[in-house]
């Protein structure tokens, strides 16, 4: 970082507007950002940290396809949702907006237009995958198939997760759809734009060349060089996105990866349009006294060091680019499982704030913050860090040292000067946590701040100020807890809020470690700030939320199921989706009233096998008792499920 920088943009990767995020999610983007931002505060800066959640896209349309709402209304609910959350864990976002704002949209288009005019956006024909089953083009999160570079079973059509490789969908083998998993997968003709990244080389090898990228950054951006910087399409045949605004190009959209990126810019502009400050976003974007820094996981690498940039310099308008990628590598689940709501695997943000208190998983998650390897979940180590580092370490030293000059020193400091011991170990820790954190890097930053209590711990003990009366190790005890406060504050603010309030501190920086509190009174009466997490009984809640909701073996086997046929369909009067049907169970006949009338004629019904749940408590439907209910699949297509051999009604299903 130059010696001009007087402001510093923090940008956090935005979740998808499909669901919560879960912890990894969380350490990867938006928390990242949060310590990264306080931080720079605490040394001066002027800090802006922006984010929002990404609306569109095939994700997002995908999952609300299988709820069956609208794409729009998922992504209010969960931008609500991620909103409170943040709130919640204290992760302060200057602006947390969404790609569905207007200013986003407005900019998005405009900087496409500036794109094209320059020469950097290229049409052609081409052909993509269709799925013949459900009728659509498979874009990015409708197909599945094999990543063709590492084999990896489970990759998608624009990226695959594991070795991060930028792909299309026409790329994967053994492709199949996500919508239908339909494997009747044809090449259809269609047009699409492109952002030129051939063109645009000489300009993104220049800009790469001038950044120190490091580790996983520095590994994902050369490969991607080295693969070759080819044309990357920037429009997608779906519904749900912002309309593409190249002549020609009605009925596409910008893909969700061409434009989500380009928020980080649409989300200054809309803080400071608010704040009354036109133009202020500008000192943001332009010039050499800001410094950005971006927080994300690994798989979002070549998308902030390639393609964000690319789309940049092809405006023309001089933005300033990329200067650090702080990206982690993955946290995953128990066994390198990934974590997956509808499997009930992880824990999600919500989820995670319904078991502990926020300063819990801010500790644990930023401590074990995966910068140098793939990290699983552990309770062992989420134990380690709350209980032994947390508790034990840091808030039990801080307790007993403010509870110590309450009840011996009347609540007032002893002036004397800090010992020389503890001076140079506040020193060292202050150096060691600026330049780790000014390099990327978090969780080497809070390990020297453990240490440094534990330092403080064995310190206060050696010298026996209870026994010996010796004020300098009372005063030194008391530099610890100050400096303690302060360099926890980016990764655990409510825990130093907490100190600064019984300390009396009300204005801090970071050099401040270095002033003691000789003579300082304090303000509140010392409390113990953490209580210890009963492991045994968090694994038990935590057990006992997955398995809300699920049913037993028992229950299930109480369901009476099997096959029936269907003897005969009518309409039902005055009810355009109902049909009352009478089934033959093989045992008996029953009466159902089904909403299928319109999937399925009414002549076509009489003969065929269904699956039936016959044990069900009867209902009264529109005058018209109901004594059954027959089965069926939807994703906007309604199927009834069959046998697909002949039995006889009343065969079991098992």
């Amino acid at each position: 970082m130059n010696t001009n920088v007087k402001r510093i943009l923090v940008c956090s990767a935005w979740p998808y507007g499909s669901g919560m995020p879960h912890l990894g999610n969380l350490v990867g983007c938006l928390l990242s950002g949060d310590a990264f931002t306080r931080f720079y505060r605490l040394l001066g800066y002027e800090a802006l940290h922006v984010s929002g959640t990404d609306a569109h896209g095939t994700k997002v349309e995908y999952e609300a396809a299988k709820l069956g709402i609208t794409p729009r209304e998922l992504a209010d609910r969960v931008h609500h949702a991620i909103r409170q959350a943040l709130e919640e864990f204290e992760i302060a976002v200057d602006n947390y907006t969404t790609t569905e704002s207007p200013v986003h949209k407005e900019f998005v288009t405009q900087i496409y237009r500036d794109m094209e005019r320059n020469g950097y956006i290229i049409a052609q024909e081409e052909e993509r995958a269709f799925c013949q089953g459900c009728r659509r083009f498979l874009a990015d999160r409708f197909i599945l198939g094999t990543c063709p570079r590492c084999g990896y079973p489970h990759a998608q059509g624009n990226q695959c997760d594991v070795c991060g490789a930028l792909l299309e969908p026409e790329m994967l083998l053994a492709p199949q759809c996500a919508f239908c998993r339909s494997t009747d997968i044809v090449r259809r003709p269609t047009r699409h734009w492109y952002l030129d990244l051939e063109k645009l080389a000489p300009q993104l090898l220049a800009y790469v060349g001038s950044r120190d990228f490091r580790g996983n950054v520095k590994l994902f951006t050369e490969r991607l060089i080295q693969d070759g910087l080819r044309p990357r399409a920037v429009t997608r045949d779906i519904e749900w996105g912002i309309p593409a605004p190249f002549p020609g190009a009605e009925g596409k959209v910008i893909y969700v990866w061409a434009e989500a990126a380009l928020g980080y810019v649409s989300a200054t502009i809309e803080h400071f349009r608010r704040l009354g400050e036109e133009e202020r976003w500008r000192e943001f974007w332009f010039g050499e006294e800001v410094w950005h820094l971006y927080t994300h996981a690994k798989d979002n690498i070549p998308f902030h060091t390639i393609i964000f940039p690319a789309q940049l310099i092809a405006s023309g308008r001089g933005y300033h680019l990329p200067d650090q990628i702080a990206a982690t590598e993955y946290l995953n689940w128990i066994g390198g499982e990934q974590f997956s709501k509808t499997r009930r695997v992880g824990i999600f943000a919500d989820e995670a704030l319904a078991l502990l208190p926020p300063v819990y998983w801010r500790f644990y998650l930023l401590y074990n913050r995966p910068e140098t390897k793939d990290v699983e979940f552990s309770w062992e180590e989420l134990d380690k860090a709350v209980n032994a580092v947390l508790v034990d370490n840091i808030a039990n030293f801080v307790h007993r040292v403010l509870s110590f000059i309450w009840s011996r020193h009347a609540g007032v400091v002893p002036d004397v000067a800090t010992d020389p011991e503890v001076e140079r170990a506040i020193d060292e820790t202050y150096a060691t946590v600026r330049r780790t954190v000014e390099e990327g890097a978090l969780a080497p930053a809070l390990r020297a701040v453990a240490l440094l209590a534990g330092a403080g711990n064995e310190y206060f003990q050696r010298k026996a100020p209870w026994r010996t009366g010796d004020g300098e190790a009372v005063a030194s005890a008391a530099h610890l807890v100050k400096a303690l406060a302060i360099l926890l504050e980016p990764f655990i603010p409510m825990f130093s809020r907490e100190v600064y309030a019984t300390l009396g501190i009300t204005e801090r920086a970071l050099a401040d470690v270095r002033e003691g509190l000789r003579g300082h009174r304090l303000a509140l009466q010392p409390h113990p700030l953490l209580e210890h997490v009963d492991m045994e009984d968090l694994k038990g809640r935590y057990q006992a939320m997955k398995e809300e909701g699920l049913v037993s073996l028992e229950e299930f086997q109480r369901l009476d199921l099997r096959v029936g046929r269907i003897l005969m369909a009518e309409e039902v009067a005055g009810a355009d989706k109902l049909l009352r049907l009478r089934i033959d169970l093989g045992d008996r006949q029953a009466q159902a009233v089904a909403g299928i009338r319109k999937h399925y004629p009414v002549g076509d019904l009489p003969g065929r096998l269904v699956a039936v749940v016959a044990n069900l408590k009867p209902a009264t439907i529109r005058g018209i008792r109901s004594e059954c209910m027959i089965l069926a699949a939807s994703d906007g297509t309604l199927a009834l499920l069959a046998p697909d051999k002949q039995v006889e009604p009343g065969t079991r299903i098992r």
